[in-house]
């Protein structure tokens, strides 16, 4: 088997995640060697150690989709010389193992003997952070708009009581009263749109906060292309009555979105307004987000799903 590095991140899952390596380490039948596993102690931790993970050839995650995202940022530092990706799900969401069929440590383990590997495409960010232009990559979402101040409303304990879907309709219930939507301008091939809006949305992948959102129906984390959610301003009461719909991915058929395929797409706003990537808050606008078709390799249990089940749709 190849040699495996393995980042823990204890603070996942409400600070609760060093009970998935506990977990993993119970059902895990070879030995692993204390300098194949780093324990991390603050964020952006993740990013430096699998930055250096020099001869490994796996590069196992073992937390949420926070820190599935710092490992993805490190494995993507190194160029060319890139190990596959490894998940053990341990985090309140865990959406991008979901979205690889990784659902269970169990399914984590099952990935890691079998071996088998499948292309993930990504989403590469470029923005804005405290005046200078930087540059992140996420799995399966990235977002400008009112979804930064969902993350900043979800709290630990929400996420510990209520459980994924409940604290994530509860932290959007909250930004949505909060939020004042700003003037934007979203570019693409599509053309170019002005206004106020709530929301963009750039999905790789169907569904988001802990399976729970169907935000971007039809979208694929293998087909080379993301689709984009656009939500114009809208009354309060409006958006509240319709934020159902998110749960089954209705919500593309309403007159305020657009929702249609891209390969890259530039946001900008005055004022400037946060981003969200695979459920972290980072950045500023203006920013891009831009495909990159099978930029890694990541290991899936011998029966994970196919996902190339739909398309997106322009209502």
């Amino acid at each position: 088997m190849s040699r495996i590095l393995f980042i823990v991140n204890p603070a996942a899952f409400g600070g609760l995640g060093s009970a998935s390596w506990e977990r993993f380490a119970a059902e895990w039948q070879d030995a692993v060697a204390p300098k194949d596993v780093v324990v991390t102690n603050a964020p952006g931790h993740a990013t430096e150690v699998a930055a250096s993970a020099d001869g490994y050839m796996v590069v196992a995650a073992v937390g949420g989709d926070g820190t599935v995202r710092e490992v993805v940022g490190g494995i993507m530092a190194r160029g060319g010389d890139r190990p596959e990706l490894a998940i053990l799900p341990g985090g309140t969401g865990n959406d991008v193992a979901r979205s690889l069929g990784i659902l269970t440590i169990a399914d984590g383990i099952a990935a890691l003997q079998a071996g088998r590997t499948a292309a993930l495409d990504l989403i590469r960010i470029d923005c804005h952070n405290d005046g200078s232009p930087v540059q992140r990559y996420a799995c399966l979402t990235a977002s400008a708009g009112v979804s930064a101040v969902v993350i900043h409303c979800l709290k630990p304990w929400m996420k510990r009581v209520l459980g994924a879907e409940r604290a994530y309709m509860l932290a959007t219930v909250l930004a949505v009263l909060r939020y004042r939507p700003t003037h934007m301008t979203v570019r693409c091939s599509e053309g170019e749109q002005r206004g106020p809006i709530l929301m963009v949305n750039v999905g790789n992948a169907e569904w988001e906060s802990g399976g729970s959102m169907r935000m971007s129906p039809g979208a694929q984390v293998d087909d080379g292309r993301l689709n984009v959610c656009l939500i114009a301003a809208a009354p309060k009461l409006r958006l509240l009555r319709k934020l159902p719909l998110i749960l089954t991915g209705d919500h593309i058929y309403e007159p305020e979105v657009s929702y249609f395929p891209v390969t890259g797409i530039e946001v900008d706003s005055d004022p400037p307004v946060g981003l969200q990537m695979d459920g972290d808050a980072f950045g500023l606008t203006p920013a891009t987000f831009t495909v990159c078709p099978g930029a890694l390799r990541v290991l899936v249990p011998p029966a994970a799903p196919d996902t190339r089940a739909g398309g997106a749709r322009r209502p």
